[in-house]
């Protein structure tokens, strides 16, 4: 830039305050046209996607709200009474698809029948003894039935705790009416009839009904609701992104060793078209059991194949994986890898990749999008599809002789060349990794094309008889021998009945409670969920919900006293509000308020009491009922999903440890392994064959497999307890869990999860290569199998370096303070940092080989002698590119746990100083300084 040149000043946003309307911009650059600073001007606001869907659910919530309230209070409430109970389920069904809300419809109404005809015996056995009776034996019925539900394994009993509400309500409603301590209030009660539970049971279809026949009248518009509607444009998303990846990898292709900041282009396109791919393939999978039933139904789109849906969206999972590992070779250099503009070496290779690689993935990503669209989008003809597999195979064929001579080259030029081996092991294994990744990216498609005539046979045996499946239901094994399903079940249960004296006690609910004592167990039951932090902030909600709603129904009654018609607008008004601004990470508290405004003003007509008296009661009751429950929550049954958390921290990096441990036993096995004296296998012509499926038949060691399954428990359950972790009520006697820390530290984890068993299939392919290889073939003087243990070893002894000293600075095995001062923490947490030196240590063994490998003339080039060498390198690589990513995920949870460690770990409360002035202490972090942090 030139001295004269000033830079230009594009925007002018200094004085902007993000209002919606701004005040004069004084402000005016002379050397900008920009025309919004001269006078007022408006910030531009955004309509964005997650808006319009916000709109769209809560007008479906308005409509649902004004039709079941509509239908059942002028339509008269003898027949069907407590109107309120209706929209409470009709919310409660309603989804953003017609399939997703029938799922919901279907799992109320199927277990709702036996629990009704349960509730109505129960009740009327109930009701025909004595009051006395009746007070004493409520409280065992409810916390009995509790038990039954919250054990009950049948798969349609989901929405557990609405079967138990309606329990409650139709077992508990006799005896609170007539149990009423003075006769004035008594008299003034009219008992439920013998038909209350029928006209209960039809108010809540007419709920679920409504909330059905909302989206089935959309199915009349452009915009439907169906599920089948959103799977048909998610499918296209994932088409798109694909498409973008293989582009981006493309031009990565072509670029790298020409052009540095094209290819750094093309890394970043390729990160973000694989984020974007997986979050959109989440979403798929989601509507997919709401799809299916829509076409059970008949509602779906005409035209639309359900298997074939299915298939793309099984093969776009499949897929995913292979795009996670291109991501992962293409976007990240291994530590201590010479980059293109230091090493001519480098450069050389890179050429010389693109060169044989650029345009053959071109065409390849070309046929592989005509393949797509021909099989998922369009009506071809079968002529056409076996001429578009047939170039998709010829393409593949392309690409991996394309990748054979490539490596060829690249290797004529290292040959004899130390230097420039070692400093090109990395990209090469990058290279390796990139192709087997992309190779079997383009087969899953391929296998699925050749699979989809076999499938198309196996519908006829999915039919199964109302009987045989009742009878598979009663066969299934309760819940009791898990832990966290029995203590769900117990503190409910306990909860339960000590929510029901609110009804059992004539004092409490004559005096107290005033004929409504009901809602007190009627809370516990809505609130009671399996971790305490989910359960808290439920109640919490549940108490927002009901100040909101008290204080909308009270203005109303005030405005709209006796004009029913301005009520119900009133009521669907709050309704799309409430759904409108809901939180989704916490949506209980808009709509219960929704729903609890209606309960309130059509609660207060079914027990002939003003509002104005029947709110103070109703918070005082939904007060109560959160105050019991959450008593029995964290002093009878207490239970932290944050001390859960803090303690699987600890022992994943124990049970990666033994993983190491027990994979490196097993490698240096692999070694011993006699071979055939003859190679006589056809398999191998395939380099993939091995990784794709040959590993599959060899067997890995008991101790292995449950050093996997360990480090996965571990993991999954830290997974399920961050959430409510990070919800549960901080008193002072727990840090509180920070939420970014963990939150990387859990996928970080994930990643290092799958590169263990990207790790464990490679061991597997490298034993059956061992197995099938001749006696005398060179690659047997080399000891691969040896360098990988080692490898694998090394990362086990400084996870066990760690764990030692983690067993002294939290020898209670959770990661907060208490047992030591925070400079201990922090010295053994740094040593985390040493794999960096145990990467760079991994690599400069790899490089060494390399060179070695290379050395080896029938091993380098081509020819009959090496048929195995393909296959088995990009094994190799596979394995040590595997290796490389876990010792990185490592490093990084190093830096996560001190994040975590500097945010919530407490300050020490006094700072010992030594006593002699300028006298300092040493501290020593964990070791010796010649580790290499990067």
């Amino acid at each position: 830039m030139s001295d004269d040149h000033e830079p230009r000043r594009r925007w002018n946003r200094r004085n902007s305050d993000g209002a919606a309307w701004g005040g004069e911009n004084s402000t005016n650059n002379n050397n900008t046209d920009d025309h919004r600073t001269r006078s007022y001007y408006r910030e531009p606001v955004q309509i964005s996607a997650e808006f319009r869907e916000r709109i769209a659910a809560a007008a479906r919530a308005s409509i649902v709200t004004l039709t079941t309230f509509s239908l059942l209070v002028f339509s008269g409430q003898e027949v069907l009474p407590v109107a309120w109970i209706g929209n409470v389920f009709a919310i409660s069904v309603l989804k953003p698809t017609l399939g997703g809300t029938f799922l919901s419809a279907r799992d109320v109404f199927v277990p709702m029948i036996p629990v009704a005809l349960i509730s109505w015996a129960v009740s009327a056995a109930l009701s025909v003894s004595s009051t006395e009776v009746y007070r004493i034996v409520l409280p065992f019925v409810v916390a009995l039935f509790a038990m039954v539900v919250f054990l009950c394994p049948w798969p349609h009993l989901t929405m557990k705790n609405l079967m138990l509400l309606i329990f409650y309500l139709v077992v508990s409603n006799p005896l609170s009416l007539k149990n009423v301590a003075t006769e004035d209030v008594s008299s003034s009660i009219q008992d439920i009839g013998p038909f209350f539970v029928p006209a209960l049971v039809g108010t809540i279809c007419i709920g679920l009904l409504v909330s059905l026949l909302v989206h089935v009248v959309m199915m009349k518009f452009a915009r439907s609701t169906t599920a089948s509607r959103q799977v048909l444009i998610l499918m296209r998303q994932v088409s798109h992104e694909t498409n973008q990846l293989l582009l981006s990898l493309t031009r990565y292709m072509q670029s790298i060793g020409k052009d540095s900041d094209v290819a750094r282009q093309a890394r970043t396109l390729i990160d973000f078209h694989t984020r974007r791919r997986s979050r959109i393939i989440k979403r798929l999978v989601d509507y997919l059991p709401a799809m299916r039933t829509e076409s059970k139904l008949g509602l779906s789109n005409e035209g639309i194949d359900i298997d074939a849906i299915e298939a793309f969206a099984a093969c776009a999972k499949k897929q995913q994986k292979h795009a996670e590992l291109v991501q992962a070779a293409t976007t990240q250099t291994l530590l201590g890898e010479d980059y293109t503009s230091k090493n001519s070496h480098v450069r050389e290779v890179k050429e010389i990749i693109s060169e044989n690689l650029g345009y053959v993935l071109e065409r390849l990503a070309l046929e592989y999008s005509k393949s797509e669209t021909v099989f998922f989008f369009i009506n071809a003809s079968k002529e056409d599809k076996e001429q578009i597999i047939h170039d998709l195979q010829h393409s593949m064929d392309e690409y991996l002789q394309a990748m054979r001579q490539a490596i060829h080259d690249a290797e004529a030029l290292l040959q004899n060349n130390d230097d420039a081996s070692r400093s090109t092991a990395g990209p090469m294994i990058r290279v390796r990794v990139t192709f087997l990744a992309l190779f079997s990216f383009i087969h899953e498609l391929r296998d699925v094309v050749s699979a989809t005539k076999a499938t198309t046979d196996i519908s006829g045996k999915v039919a199964e008889t109302a009987i045989a499946r009742l009878l598979s239901c009663l066969k299934m094994k309760w819940l009791w021998k898990d832990i966290s399903k029995r203590r769900l079940a117990t503190k409910t249960a306990v909860g339960l009945s000590l929510a029901s004296l609110w009804v059992s006690i004539p004092y409490l609910n004559g005096h107290l409670a005033y004929t409504q004592g009901v809602w007190v167990g009627v809370t516990v039951a809505s609130i009671s969920l399996e971790t305490t932090g989910a359960a808290y902030t439920k109640a919490l909600d549940r108490l927002w919900g009901t100040l909101i709603a008290a204080a909308y129904s009270l203005f109303v009654d005030k405005v709209f006293h006796v004009n029913a018609i301005a009520k119900l607008l009133t009521l669907t008004l709050i309704t799309f509000i409430s759904i409108l601004v809901s939180n989704p990470n916490r949506p209980y508290a808009s709509r219960y308020a929704a729903t609890s405004v209606g309960s309130i003003l059509y609660g207060s007509f079914d027990n002939k009491m003003l509002v104005d008296d029947y709110v103070p009661t109703r918070i005082m009751l939904i007060f109560v009922g959160v105050t019991i429950f959450l008593f029995v929550e964290l002093i009878i049954f207490p239970r932290s999903s944050r001390t859960i958390v803090q303690a699987q921290t600890v022992q994943l990096f124990e049970d990666l440890e033994q993983f190491f441990y027990q994979s490196s036993k097993s490698c240096s096995a692999i070694s011993s392994v006699s071979g055939k004296d003859e190679e006589s296998n056809d398999n191998f012509v395939d380099p993939l064959w091995m990784l794709r499926h040959g590993h599959k038949e060899v067997d890995v060691t008991s101790s292995l497999k449950d050093s996997v399954s360990a480090v996965k428990k571990t993991f999954a359950l830290a997974k399920v307890e961050m959430r409510p972790g990070t919800l549960e009520p901080s008193l002072g006697m727990n840090v509180s869990l920070d939420d970014v820390g963990y939150d990387r530290l859990l996928s970080e984890s994930e990643n290092m999860i799958v590169q263990i068993d990207l790790l464990v299939v490679t061991l597997q392919s490298l034993r059956g290569y061992y197995c099938q290889i001749s006696k005398e073939h060179p690659v047997r003087d080399l000891q691969w199998p040896s360098l990988v243990s080692a490898s694998l070893l090394r990362i086990a002894q400084q996870l066990s370096e760690i764990s030692d000293e983690f067993r002294l600075v939290f020898p209670h095995g959770l990661f907060r303070p208490g047992a030591s001062n925070i400079t201990h923490i922090i010295g053994a947490v740094s040593l985390f940092r040493r794999f960096a030196q145990v990467r760079l240590s991994i690599l400069a063994d790899v490089e060494d080989r390399h060179a070695s490998y290379l050395d080896l003339d029938d091993i380098a080039l081509s020819g009959e002698g090496a048929r195995h060498t393909p296959g088995f390198r990009l094994t190799l690589a596979l394995a040590v590119s595997a290796m490389l990513g876990v010792a990185q995920g490592l490093q990084n949870c190093g830096r996560h746990l001190e994040r975590i460690v500097e945010s919530s770990f407490p300050l020490e409360e006094e700072v010992k100083c030594n006593e002699n002035y300028g006298h300092t202490t040493a501290i020593q972090f964990g070791g010796s300084g010649d580790s290499n942090d990067s």
